[in-house]
């Protein structure tokens, strides 16, 4: 209980650095007042599940790789969404595999541990007819170079266009947090993030890529490393912002 307490302040500290960050009629963080709505009125946060064997370098805990940092990582970030944006959300922690047809109810998917993901044909054309509709993917949690090729094997199955290098300079990193750096802050110490970003034939950004990075630890411990934590929660924000509104 107490480390669960401490992580709580870390997150209301996170909260309140980032509101004073942001326009000054961002609302509060109210610790009663998160009242769910209807899925079809509201962000659900939907997680991948996805079949494979082994549990990761850094796993804190275990479970199989999709389920990393489920489901702490997730109810943190509806908190912080709730603290600081007027989006309404559902407060479920959804878990749906690619080939469930409920996928296509829901605008945004994760996906963590991309190094060791690869999915069935099935859940390959679900996926790829997904982005066709207007879907929009986080891939989250790999690093190094075994991981990187086995992802863009991978995605190649789901998009024509490699991923590219998104600069600073792309709207997702201004369409609610103004960003003036990104990737400083390692989570696996001599890996450096950096961010791609997935598009269709039509130009359209339709994913993104945090490759040496995972936003999802952020967002699970923010007791551990504040301003990581930090950017994590901004970056996770500016990607729904930019899903929803692109």
């Amino acid at each position: 209980m107490k480390h669960l307490g401490e992580r709580l302040a870390a997150l209301f500290l996170i909260a309140c650095t980032l509101a004073r960050a942001q326009a000054p009629t961002t609302p509060a963080l109210r610790p009663d007042g998160m009242s769910q709505v209807p899925a079809t009125q509201g962000f659900t946060f939907v997680r991948i599940q996805w079949s494979g064997e082994g549990y990761g370098i850094f796993a804190r805990g275990n479970g199989p790789l999709w389920s990393h940092d489920f489901p702490t990582a997730e109810e943190n970030f509806y908190m912080a969404l709730h603290a600081l944006t007027a989006v309404p959300m559902t407060f479920e922690n959804k878990i749906l595999t690619l080939a469930d047809e409920e996928i296509f109810n829901y605008p945004l998917l994760y996906i963590c541990e991309v190094g060791y993901w690869v999915p069935e044909k099935q859940e390959a054309e679900h996926l790829q007819e997904y982005v066709q509709r207007g879907g929009f993917l986080i891939f989250d949690d790999f690093r190094g170079g075994f991981e990187w090729r086995n992802f863009s094997d991978q995605i190649q199955r789901i998009v024509a266009e490699p991923p590219q290098l998104l600069g600073l300079e792309h709207p997702v990193f201004h369409c609610f947090f103004e960003f003036q750096q990104v990737g400083d802050h390692a989570p696996y110490g001599r890996w450096k993030p950096i961010f791609y970003g997935l598009y269709d034939q039509r130009k359209r950004l339709i994913g993104i890529v945090n490759y040496n990075n995972d936003i999802g630890d952020g967002w699970e411990w923010p007791d551990v490393d504040r301003e990581f934590s930090t950017e994590a929660f901004k970056l996770g924000i500016n990607y729904l912002i930019y899903a929803m509104t692109h």
